[in-house]
């Protein structure tokens, strides 16, 4: 099993190789959702320079929300990082399978619909249209992901640590409720540090609204130190996603999972690193299977 981490900028890829990162997701903001951080087209070459040199593997993230107005550039986008030869595309939007059939980047694609690769028909599916991989929805348990698992021969990821999305509108949320209660909004733009907080709960959801529209997020963030043996007979990648935290914390975390993976009969450790985090983590939808039900 291979660990994906979303760096922060250039400078902290060889540190983050070093700590145990085998893949290196990164990708813009114009035609990515959700981003750690975003890398400009000039820091996008940078990065896949420093990630070959250090033979290790660059996914673009392109998980946009396609229109037709944003068809064109999406199509001038997907011929640049076909330049630079990368080793996995992301998407979530059909029309980035059907744009990379005419350039003849289908095997290099991986579809991550978040929500909606709930079942083992899935990797069924896409393994027949030739595509890479798939990542399975973030809301699946540990059962559901041995299912899936077993009966893939694509390669399968899952968010296994991370804030996970929960909502996503294209509509500005935040701007239209600061002007409905006559208030600046110009700071809130692309704010990472509100939270929102509903009156009959406790828990604070992390929200930042951008040019794609208004996210919301779990109030927790994902951990899986005691189950990352077990998935590792599962997925082929595992991802830690670190929006809303630092470099620092991607290396720190890095290392857990890298302490943990060296040692498959090492519980005492995984539940002492699991405790460290246990404040503001937890596992997700591991052991509990969401109220939502794909139709």
């Amino acid at each position: 099993m291979e660990l994906a981490v979303t760096p922060f900028n250039v400078n902290s890829i060889r540190e983050l190789s070093e700590n145990g990162a085998d893949i290196f997701i990164i990708g813009n903001k114009q035609f990515a959702n959700r981003l750690a951080n975003s890398f400009s087209l000039e820091k996008i070459i940078e990065a896949n320079e420093i990630i070959k040199l250090l033979k290790k593997k660059i996914y673009v993230n392109l998980n946009l929300i396609i229109h037709n107005i944003d068809l064109n550039n999406v199509k001038e986008f997907l011929k640049y990082i076909k330049k630079l030869n990368v080793d996995g595309i992301i998407f979530g939007d059909l029309a980035i399978y059907q744009l990379a059939k005419e350039m003849d980047l289908v095997n290099k694609l991986i579809y991550n619909p978040e929500t909606l690769n709930t079942n083992y028909y899935d990797p069924v599916y896409w393994s027949n249209k030739g595509i890479l991989g798939l990542t399975i929805s973030k809301e699946i348990t540990l059962e559901d992901i041995s299912i899936i698992a077993k009966n893939s021969k694509i390669e399968i990821s899952l968010i296994g640590h991370g804030y996970l999305n929960m909502f996503h509108s294209k509509r500005p949320l935040i701007e239209n409720f600061l002007k409905y209660t006559n208030n600046e909004y110009d700071n809130y733009i692309e704010n990472r540090n509100l939270r929102l907080v509903e009156e009959i709960r406790d828990e604070a959801y992390p929200i930042f609204q951008d040019s794609h529209g208004t996210h919301i997020f779990r109030a927790k963030s994902m951990e899986s130190f005691k189950e990352v043996n077990i998935l590792k007979k599962m997925i082929e990648i595992f991802i830690i996603d670190g929006i809303f935290k630092d470099t620092n914390y991607l290396i720190k975390t890095l290392k857990n999972y890298k302490t943990l993976l060296s040692s498959t009969s090492n519980k005492e450790k995984a539940l002492e690193i699991s405790k460290q985090y246990e404040k503001d983590h937890d596992s997700g939808f591991l052991y509990k299977k969401t109220v939502y039900v794909k139709y």
